[in-house]
């Protein structure tokens, strides 16, 4: 565990903040490479690649952001990037993950890929449950776990990306965003929807119940708040309506 000058003992996780800022004070000088402009993701753009760094507008919270990922990295957490400093145009450099991205949400996904999702999501929250991270809350909630923001290989997820958008939160909530966002029921028949569900349930180990009301709570909100895309939410939150009770009872709710 990290001192500080007048010698008393920092927590882990303040350890983590001081070495992102430390980090972020050493990057001022960049190597001239050419920039690959990133299409992935669901958050912010201007993203591009510089050798096996991503460098991306800095996040609004960047303290906690950036002592999230060092937390995650100190944690010996893979599926995230690396925070690595800031360059000398003041965008965040973090972590190049080799690996492949979806240009939009509504894929149709092996359960093998659900199992890894599920628990890349069970590993951050259990990571960050009673840190500064989850403040007064559970966890640190990525409030945006579409399809888009997670790299693939082979069709399996290995990490997730932007992370910009994380703030704390509880674990149904995001469980539930999870299991709209990225195993997209609505693009399965009726059964299999339940079933792939069920799948995402048991790979994160959730017990309790209240994941389908979740899910309608998160999707009702996303179609008020984000009218431009009601052309495919709408019909996404009608499929969850109808088979809100199939779906209970498929996972024991």
């Amino acid at each position: 565990m990290r001192r500080n000058p007048r010698g008393t003992r920092l927590s882990p996780e303040a350890s983590c903040r001081a070495s992102a800022r430390l980090v972020a004070m050493m990057a001022g000088v960049d190597v001239e490479l050419d920039e690959v402009v990133l299409t992935g993701g669901r958050v912010a753009r201007g993203i591009v690649r510089v050798g096996e760094t991503v460098r991306r507008p800095m996040p609004a919270d960047s303290d906690y952001v950036h002592g999230l990922l060092a937390h995650l990295e100190h944690c010996g957490f893979v599926g995230a990037p690396r925070f690595l400093g800031v360059d000398s145009r003041g965008r965040e450099i973090v972590s190049y993950i080799e690996g492949d991205t979806l240009p939009h949400n509504g894929f149709r996904l092996s359960s093998e890929a659900v199992v890894a999702g599920a628990l890349l999501v069970r590993r951050v929250h259990d990571l960050t449950a009673g840190t500064e991270f989850a403040a007064s809350s559970e966890v640190a909630c990525h409030l945006n776990l579409s399809q888009p923001n997670f790299v693939f290989r082979d069709m399996i997820p290995i990490a997730i990306i932007d992370w910009d958008s994380t703030r704390p939160g509880s674990r149904v909530s995001n469980l539930a965003d999870f299991m709209w966002a990225f195993v997209h029921p609505a693009v399965y028949g009726d059964d299999e929807a339940a079933d792939m569900l069920r799948v995402a349930v048991d790979a994160y180990g959730w017990t309790s119940g209240g994941l389908v009301d979740a899910m309608l709570t998160t999707v009702r909100s996303f179609v008020e708040i984000n009218p431009e895309f009601r052309d495919w939410g709408v019909p996404e939150l009608e499929h969850l309506e109808r088979n809100a009770n199939l779906f209970r009872k498929r996972l024991n709710e």
